[in-house]
């Protein structure tokens, strides 16, 4: 198959460790992570990668794809080597191994945003969520970086990233989340609904029962300027390019290549991702079955719940500006090999 002509990328997703050191409730790390998918991202890999994105324009790189980055112990210096690259570095993590040692290399290697996922809008709702009686130990975690930051003249930024447990109870979930999370730790925030995983996992509430019968569209990440890549992959790869995020607990279905032993314009030009963007031109969902019961499918600007975030917007990455996955479901702009 012919090479794309061209490939962009403004937005790099990549996994610096598969595992993870929580359970959360809401998240398919409870029920089991295949085992091809826990593994750490090798440094020589993660350079392989970082390098030849640069040759697509990326703009941001955030080190997430729902392991838990910090497990890996290379990540401080990872940061650095991103931000030498002169390209944005954002990280998501749980918080917990967010101790003041960690939190001073993540600060010294200048990363621009760090993400603490934090569901439960107090002691009790969050263990309850995330598995572990972690509240105190994360918010003051939380608040250290804050504090730390602004001691050493940083320019980094720390969002807590809050999920709303309780449709009915919405006004005082954001309540109790800027009360017991926001104000104490002087972070910016937001807060979204919960999404099922690409209908791998069950929520406390319905996003398709919400709207009524809505009628499914394109959720545009396929074709937008965004590369997903895991940090394990099929047998013994590694960096194993994905369809989505969303669907952790099965990667093996949405596997699109492996940068380990492929470059990006290989898997980008490849077959399997010309069939994912043929079927969702075609709104063939039902063909593909991570995407088959998947409520992104579905438009739902309520999904962002509250934030204080400056220039947070439904629809755009939380990661790079100017990626608005909406704009890629209207127009289709990715290249299609000739």
């Amino acid at each position: 198959m012919p090479f794309r002509e061209k490939i962009e990328i403004r937005q790099l997703d990549l996994e610096l460790h598969g595992s993870c050191n929580l359970k959360c409730r809401m998240c398919p790390h409870v029920i089991g992570r295949e085992r091809d998918f826990l593994k750490k991202l090798p440094w020589a890999v993660f350079e392989k990668i970082i390098d030849d994105a640069m040759a697509y324009g990326v703009q941001s790189v955030s080190l997430h794809g729902s392991g838990e980055p910090t497990l890996n112990r290379d990540m401080p210096e990872m940061v650095r080597y991103i931000k030498d690259k002169g390209v944005a570095c954002v990280a998501f993590t749980n918080g917990l191994k967010l101790d003041e040692a960690l939190i001073r290399r993540l600060i010294e290697a200048q990363i621009d945003v760090l993400r603490v996922s934090a569901v439960g809008y107090d002691r009790a709702s969050y263990h309850h969520w995330m598995g572990k009686d972690a509240f105190d130990l994360v918010r003051e975690n939380v608040r250290r970086f804050v504090h730390l930051n602004q001691s050493l003249g940083g320019k980094s930024e720390v969002h807590l990233f809050h999920l709303l447990t309780q449709v009915e109870q919405t006004a005082q979930e954001i309540r109790w989340y800027r009360e017991h999370w926001v104000e104490p730790t002087g972070a910016l925030a937001e807060i979204w609904m919960m999404h099922n995983w690409s209908g791998g996992m069950k929520g406390p509430y319905d996003r398709k029962k919400m709207l009524g019968s809505p009628q499914r569209r394109s959720c545009g990440r396929s074709f937008s300027p965004l590369l997903q890549v895991r940090a394990g992959g099929l047998g013994s790869h590694h960096g194993a390019v994905v369809a989505c995020s969303l669907i952790l607990g099965r990667d093996s279905q949405g596997v699109l290549g492996h940068l380990d032993t492929q470059t990006i314009r290989e898997v980008v030009s490849g077959e399997p991702y010309e069939k994912l963007h043929s079927a969702h031109r075609q709104k063939r969902f039902d063909d593909i079955p991570y995407c088959r019961d998947c409520d992104q499918l579905y438009d739902f600007s309520e999904s962002l719940v509250w934030t204080n975030i400056p220039g947070r917007v439904y629809g755009e990455s939380k990661v790079a500006k100017g990626v608005d996955h909406r704009k890629f479901v209207l127009t289709m702009e990715s290249p299609s090999p000739p």
